[in-house]
């Protein structure tokens, strides 16, 4: 008999509990670690991060986005790395495989209509757009990046 109930069932019961505090434990600090791995990600300068020719002179948003998005500017080229669904954009030197940024616009969009109609009155002759914050997080810029190839 283990505890003051006379009861020998507690002990397995406190085990995984145990078991489970250490657990969560873990998780909460890899949740951090992703964390501090991803603002770490961000920290790089626009200056430094720009392509060849561009303007230096860029505003640094307080709000982030996925890849070079919060630094990508009108004018310069972009390579997708990441897929089709799941369009990131990190600013690239003008050449075969990448995107001419005709314009940045900074405005949230209700659905793809909308990102259509911005773009052919801010960009004509784009040829494809790519809006940055479809999920609505709140930590994400609301840019429509329209674009055609190069």
């Amino acid at each position: 008999m283990d505890d003051e109930t006379g009861s020998t069932t507690s002990r397995p019961l406190r085990a995984l509990l145990r078991w489970l505090g250490a657990a969560a434990a873990i998780a909460g600090i890899v949740g951090v670690v992703f964390q501090v791995i991803e603002w770490a990600g961000s920290r790089g300068t626009p200056e430094a991060r720009s392509s060849a020719g561009a303007s230096p002179t860029v505003a640094t948003p307080t709000a982030t986005a996925s890849g070079d998005e919060q630094f990508v500017q009108a004018g310069q080229c972009v390579r997708n790395v990441g897929g089709a669904a799941t369009v990131v954009y990190e600013i690239s030197p003008c050449g075969p495989g990448t995107w001419r940024v005709l314009a940045r616009i900074e405005q949230a969009v209700v659905d793809e209509a909308q990102a259509d109609a911005v773009c052919e009155a801010q960009a004509p002759g784009f040829a494809e757009y790519h809006y940055s914050n479809w999920t609505k997080r709140s930590d994400y810029l609301d840019v429509v990046f329209c674009v055609a190839p190069i």
